[in-house]
């Protein structure tokens, strides 16, 4: 019996991802940052301000999550939690001068490790790739769609 192609798929992806996010925690870690929390401040950065539950969406974390990674920030001085004049049972979330100074040391980082992981492609091999995995994930998506239907 032959194997079809897309045989082990997820197990690549898997072994792909966990390297990778260790990669970036190593290089993460002279900053004391974990990648999960740089995937926050990266939406922060583009967005300040954002309610809590817009930046667990965003950073594609659940509450409990995202309120760890929140309160780990806070502690120290990263962001700031405010009550959300709009509704007060929410909080909105800001960068201080100190987030933004730790953006900026780290910002070459998650850059420069995928150059390095990606060298020895081409330009073209990595937008096919890319687009491929873009591909990949929107499959996924209309799968979820179709079985919690």
């Amino acid at each position: 019996m032959s194997k079809h192609p897309s045989e082990k798929l997820a197990v690549i992806f898997y072994r792909v991802n966990r390297n990778y996010q260790y990669l970036m925690a190593l290089c993460l870690k002279p900053y004391n940052i974990t990648p999960e929390q740089w995937n926050v401040l990266k939406h922060l950065q583009e967005h300040d301000g954002l309610a809590q539950k817009d930046l667990s969406y965003m950073a594609d974390k659940d509450k409990t999550t995202i309120t760890r990674i929140i309160e780990s920030l806070v502690e120290r001085g990263v962001v700031t939690k405010e009550v959300n004049p709009v509704d007060r049972r929410s909080y909105r979330i800001f960068l201080t001068e100190i987030g933004k100074e730790l953006i900026r040391q780290v910002q070459p980082i998650p850059d420069h490790v995928n150059r390095k992981v990606s060298r020895g492609l081409s330009d073209e091999q990595i937008i096919e790739l890319k687009e491929t995995l873009h591909y990949l994930q929107e499959q996924i998506a209309f799968e979820i769609d179709h079985i919690s239907e």
